[in-house]
C-alpha cells in the first residue's frame, strides 16, 4: 500500500456479531467508514461507526434497536516487537494485512451506554407485570409487614430499603 490516505467502507450486520463469543449485541445495521493514513513507520486508522444495534433492555429484558454513533482512532506501528500501549498495535515485518474486525467490535461495544433501556413507554408491560408479581414489596398493614413471615418483625436493613426504592 503506498503512503497516503486510503478510505474503506464496511457494512456490519448480524453475522459479524454471531461470530464473536459473549457479544452483548444480538444484531446490527452499522456502517463503518475507515480512513487509513499510511506513513513510512506507522498507519493511523480513524473509524467512524454509525447505525443501530439490537441489545437487551435492562428493565424488561426485551431486545430493542439502539442507535449509536461515534469515532475512534488507532495507531498501527511497524515494529519487530510488541509495544506496551493499548492504543498502538504492532505490525510485524512479515505481515501483509491487518484485521480490523476486533477494533470495530471493541469500538462498537464502547459506544453502548452503561444502562440500556427502551425509550420511555416502550418496555414490555407483560414482563414488567411479571417482575412486579414475583418481587416482594414491603407493605405495612396494621403494624405488620405483608409478604414476610409474622415472626420476623425486625426493621428492614436500610441498604435493602434503598435498593427497593430503585424499583419504583
Amino acid at each position: 500500500m503506498p503512503d497516503g490516505k486510503h478510505l474503506f467502507s464496511f457494512e456490519i450486520g448480524k453475522t459479524f456479531f454471531e461470530q464473536l463469543d459473549y457479544s452483548e449485541i444480538k444484531d446490527a445495521k452499522l456502517k463503518v467508514r475507515l480512513s487509513l493514513e499510511k506513513q513510512p513507520n506507522m498507519m493511523i486508522a480513524d473509524f467512524e461507526i454509525a447505525g443501530k444495534v439490537k441489545v437487551m433492555c435492562d428493565v424488561c429484558t426485551d431486545e430493542f434497536d439502539l442507535p449509536i454513533k461515534g469515532t475512534r482512532s488507532l495507531v498501527y506501528k511497524f515494529a519487530d516487537e510488541d509495544l506496551d500501549d493499548e492504543n498502538v498495535s504492532t505490525i510485524y515485518p512479515h505481515e501483509t494485512e491487518i484485521n480490523v474486525s476486533q477494533p470495530i467490535y471493541e469500538f462498537t461495544t464502547l459506544l453502548l451506554p452503561v444502562r440500556r433501556i427502551h425509550p420511555k413507554g416502550k418496555c414490555n408491560q407483560d414482563m414488567l407485570n411479571d417482575i412486579d408479581r414475583y418481587l416482594m414489596i414491603e407493605k405495612k398493614s396494621k403494624g405488620k409487614k405483608v409478604d414476610e413471615p409474622e415472626k420476623d418483625t425486625k426493621d428492614v436493613d436500610p441498604r435493602w430499603a434503598a435498593l427497593k426504592k430503585l424499583k419504583k
